[in-house]
C-alpha cells in the first residue's frame, strides 16, 4: 500500500493543491470512474485538549478529496463555528502565497542548467516514467527541467484529479470556505518557504530513490484511493497510520523524518503556546501527521496534555 506514502509526501502540506491551482500545466485524462460517496456517513477524526481557559481542537485533514464526499458534519461544523482562530499548516490557498510560492517553485524546483530529470533517474525510473506518464497525458519531456520532488508533485496531483479528485474539494479548501465572512482568525505553523523546503531540501539522489519507487506505487493507486478515503472519512486512524506512514517509513526512511518527524515536532510547542493562551482554536492539518508514536496526537500527550476523541 505504498502508493499512498508517496501520494502524501507528493501532496504534503496541501503544497501539491496550492502548486496545482496556481499553475495548470499538465491536461488530465480520466483513469477511472470516480467512485460513489453519497451514501458514506462520514465522521473524520477531531481531538479535543483543554484547559481551565482553553479549548483546542485537531482535526485531521485530506488535503484534496472527491467532491461528492460530504465530510462537513453538523458536529464538525459546531466546533470550527465555535473558534475564534483556525490554524493550518501554512497558508497556501491565499492568491498572495499562491504568487509566491510559484517563485518559489521556480527557485527550488527546477535543475540547474544542463542537469535533466531523466539525468538523475535510474535507467529503470526512465523506462517506467516513459510508460506512466502518457496515461496521464504527460509527455516526459515536459518534466525534464524539474528536480525530482517537483516532478513527483505534479504527476501525484495530475494522477489524482484524474481519479475524480480536486484540490478545491479539499478540506483545508473547505473549511477556509466555512469561516470566509466571519470574525475568525487565521494563523500558520509553516510558511509557504519552509513547506516547499522541506520537499526541496532533501538531497536529488534521496529524491530520485523516492522517485523510482513511487512510480511503481502509482500504478496501483486507482485500486487503493476509494480505501485510504474512506478511511479518512471515517476517522479510521489505525488504516492511515498503515497505508500512510508504515510505507514511508519502510521505503522513505529520510522522506518520512523530514516531512512527519520533524514538522510534528516543530509543530508540539506552537500547540502548546496556544494551550498557554486561552480561548477556543481549531487546527487543521493533515491526517498522517496524528497518528502513531511520532504522531502529534501521541506528542502531546508525551508533553503531559490529556486528549479526547471526539
Amino acid at each position: 500500500m505504498s502508493a499512498h506514502s508517496r501520494f502524501r509526501r507528493a501532496v504534503s502540506g496541501a503544497l501539491g493543491a496550492a502548486l496545482f491551482a496556481g499553475s495548470a500545466v499538465f491536461a488530465s485524462t480520466a483513469l477511472a470512474q470516480p467512485a460513489d460517496y453519497s451514501t458514506l456517513e462520514a465522521d473524520p477524526a477531531v481531538w479535543h485538549l483543554s484547559d481551565a481557559d482553553s479549548d483546542v481542537y485537531i482535526f485531521g485533514t485530506f488535503h484534496i478529496l472527491p467532491p461528492g464526499l460530504d465530510w462537513q458534519t453538523p458536529e464538525l461544523q459546531a466546533l470550527l463555528a465555535s473558534a475564534e482562530t483556525l490554524y493550518l499548516e501554512a497558508d497556501v490557498h491565499s492568491p498572495e502565497s499562491q504568487a509566491q510560492m510559484q517563485q518559489l517553485v521556480m527557485q527550488h524546483g527546477l535543475n540547474p542548467p544542463g542537469v535533466t530529470l531523466s539525468s538523475l533517474l535510474s535507467a529503470e525510473a526512465n523506462a517506467a516514467l516513459a510508460e506512466f506518464a502518457p496515461t496521464l497525458g504527460v509527455a516526459p519531456a515536459m518534466l525534464e527541467p524539474m528536480r525530482p520532488w517537483l516532478a513527483q508533485v505534479m504527476l501525484a496531483v495530475t494522477q489524482m484529479q484524474a481519479l475524480g479528485l480536486d484540490p478545491s474539494a479539499g478540506a483545508e479548501a473547505g473549511l477556509l470556505a466555512l469561516v470566509a465572512g466571519t470574525d475568525t482568525q487565521m494563523g500558520y505553523f509553516e510558511t509557504a518557504e519552509e513547506q516547499i523546503g522541506f520537499l526541496a531540501g532533501v538531497s536529488d539522489e534521496v529524491q530520485a530513490r523516492a522517485f523510482d519507487q513511487g512510480l511503481e506505487d502509482m500504478v496501483d493507486l486507482p485500486t487503493q484511493l476509494n480505501e485510504l478515503v474512506t478511511a479518512w472519512a471515517l476517522g479510521d486512524m489505525a488504516v492511515l497510520e498503515e497505508m500512510i506512514n508504515g510505507s514511508m517509513r519502510e521505503g522513505s526512511p529520510e522522506v518520512y523524518e523530514t516531512l512527519i518527524v520533524t514538522r510534528n515536532t516543530n509543530w508540539v510547542p506552537q500547540i502548546a503556546e496556544i494551550m498557554d493562551g486561552e480561548g477556543t482554536v481549531f487546527i487543521a492539518v493533515g491526517a498522517a501527521h496524528l497518528p502513531g508514536e511520532d504522531g502529534v496526537i501521541q506528542l502531546l500527550q508525551d508533553a503531559g496534555y490529556s486528549i479526547s476523541r471526539q
